[in-house]
Order: C-alpha cells, then structure tokens, then sequence
C-alpha cells in the first residue's frame, strides 16, 4: 500500500513551514534582561536527541529569552516517569503520547493537551527485507517486538484488518542491532527515527508496516501541562509555545542544523544521526495539512473511541477537557 505520509512532496514541506514561521516571526517582545527571565522546567520523555530539536532550537537561538523565558529541561529515560514531575508540580511542561494523556487524564489527574509536535506516529513495524514481510497479514504466527505504547498500535493495525491477538506472539526486547540481526524474532516494533533507522543506516535493507497506512491515526509527541498552571499562568503557556512552535518550524527548514543544536545538551551525540533522523520526523510533524503544532477535535475523539475498543480505556473521560486549542488559535489567528 503507497504509503501517503513518508511520500510528501519536501517541497510542501519546506514551503508550508515557510509561510508558518512568516506568521509567527515578529511575534516577539524585545530581548529582556536574564534577571528578569521567568523560569520554566520542562520534563523530556526521552533522552537529548533530535526528537526534542524545536525546543533546543528554541532555546539556542533565543526565542524562549525573546519571549521573556528561560527554559531548563530534564531528559528522561527508561526508568523516569516522565509524566510525574509535571502533574506535581516539579516541571510547568511535558511532552508525553496522546496515548499517555488520554490515559492519565482518565485517571483523574488534571493534564491538559496544549499542541501536538508529532501529527503522526513515529511507530512503525520493520523486518529485514530477506524475511519477506511486507504487510499485517505477514505477521501472522510471528513474533514481535513491542513495547510502549507499541502493543495498542499493533492491536489496532492488527483488528482493522481482521487478524486477532491470538495469531501472533508479543516480546518485550531493548533496542539492539543485535538481536534484530539474530533473526529469532523477525518483527520490531520501533520509531521511524530510531532502531529502525539505526539498521538502514548499518546497511541493511528493511521492509516498513506503517500503521497509519492500516487505519491506526495516534498523535505522538504532545506538549502538556496541567489545569491548575495553565488558569494561573496563561501568558507564560501563551509565550512558551509561541516560541516552542518558532523553534521547530526553523527545525524543519534547516535539519542540518539540528545535530550540532543537539550536542550542546548530549556532547556525547552523533551529529550526523541526529541530522538523519530529524530528516526522518519531517512528514511526522509537519504533513502538509495543519499548521506546526495544530490539533483537531476528530483525531482527539479517534483515538479515545480506539482504546475503548481495545479495552485500554475502560473509566468515564470527556475527551475535549484532554486538550485545549485556546493558545494555538491566539498564535495562528
């Protein structure tokens, strides 16, 4: 199946964000002193890579001190709840799945949705070319790797096209070239900008199932706060993802940039792979069909009605209380 996300014209691309960041650019105050600068925290779900290069952007070429900001941010990791410092209070920011939110929303915690960076899900499905497998009936008596939010995607792809659980084998295994190259188990649940490319970029042919192809339309990396910062400090959510949105459009139109932004918070980063993979989340975040940062109200209530068919979500949630577009529709006004 053509796949019409990954196959967008560049050129769309690169001329939708420039036009973007025309609306957005004069948007600024003036520079203010450092000693006036209001703090703010920002919990990362991941560790310093490309996946976070609007904000370093941001940050790096001023935007946030424009704005009147001075943004820190926290790296997460495998065993950091990312979610956590945002809901107590220790961070004013996150970025989270939608599928996370939904999730933590309906447990009652107040966490509102303020812009989604990820229009698509960088989650894909990819076995060496040698396997054969191309597409969803292909995994069927296989075994694959998912973890994450991984399993519900798959479950997804895997009922929209009438194949049970029960057909196939779920593993939970690290990212390592190693054991894709072992062959035991010949399905990886990855993102598009990680271990998948990490093997295309060790040589290796690869074949790719994208779940949006199969019906499966998750928001990924979603910008959050809580109800109570968001009433109290309205200006401060306004001017942080005013000159967030500034960063990743200036992202976009000069990913060659995005590796070097990167190793001033990872001096440990490999430039070049954070440039590919930044060139690998274009057509995540910006498809050609919503302004940087847009959300719509059909994808938020898509993904709510999704879980509750698998069964994920199960305790009473209004959806629109999940996010709001009051900021994004001050911006692009």
């Amino acid at each position: 199946m053509k796949n019409r996300i990954f196959q967008k014209n560049i050129l769309i691309l690169f001329v939708t964000s420039s036009i973007l960041a025309l609306t957005l650019s004069g948007c600024s105050p003036a520079a203010t002193p450092e000693s006036d600068l209001t703090p703010v925290t920002v919990q990362l779900k991941w560790l310093h890579t490309s996946q976070f290069a609007g904000f370093y952007v941001a940050d790096q070429k001023g935007f946030y001190s424009d704005e009147g900001l001075i943004v820190t941010f926290i790296q997460g990791g495998t065993d950091i709840d990312a979610l956590k410092p945002v809901v107590d209070g220790t961070a004013q920011f996150g970025i989270a799945s939608a599928i996370e939110l939904l999730s933590l929303r309906a447990t009652g915690a107040p966490v509102t949705a303020i812009s989604t960076i990820f229009h698509r899900n960088p989650t894909v499905f990819f076995a060496l070319s040698s396997t054969g497998i191309t597409k969803p009936s292909d995994l069927i008596g296989k075994k694959i790797r998912a973890v994450s939010d991984q399993p519900l995607i798959l479950h997804t792809m895997m009922a929209n096209v009438d194949i049970p659980p029960e057909d196939y084998t779920e593993v939970t295994l690290p990212s390592d070239l190693a054991l894709v190259l072992d062959g035991d188990v010949p399905v990886w649940g990855s993102y598009i900008t990680s271990l998948a490319l990490i093997v295309k970029r060790a040589g290796y042919d690869i074949n790719i199932i994208y779940p949006d192809d199969y019906g499966v339309h998750f928001y990924g990396d979603t910008i959050f706060s809580t109800d109570d910062f968001i009433s109290s400090n309205p200006d401060v959510v306004l001017r942080f993802l005013r000159a967030s949105l500034k960063g990743w459009i200036y992202a976009i139109e000069n990913p060659g940039e995005v590796g070097t932004i990167v190793s001033k918070y990872n001096p440990k980063a490999d430039i070049d792979l954070e440039n590919t993979e930044m060139l690998a989340s274009l057509p995540l975040v910006n498809t050609g069909e919503d302004h940087i940062g847009w959300m719509r109200a059909e994808i938020w209530a898509g993904m709510e009605q999704t879980m509750r068919e698998q069964k994920v979500l199960t305790s009473p949630l209004d959806v629109k209380k999940v996010y709001t577009m009051q900021f994004l529709e001050e911006i692009y006004k």
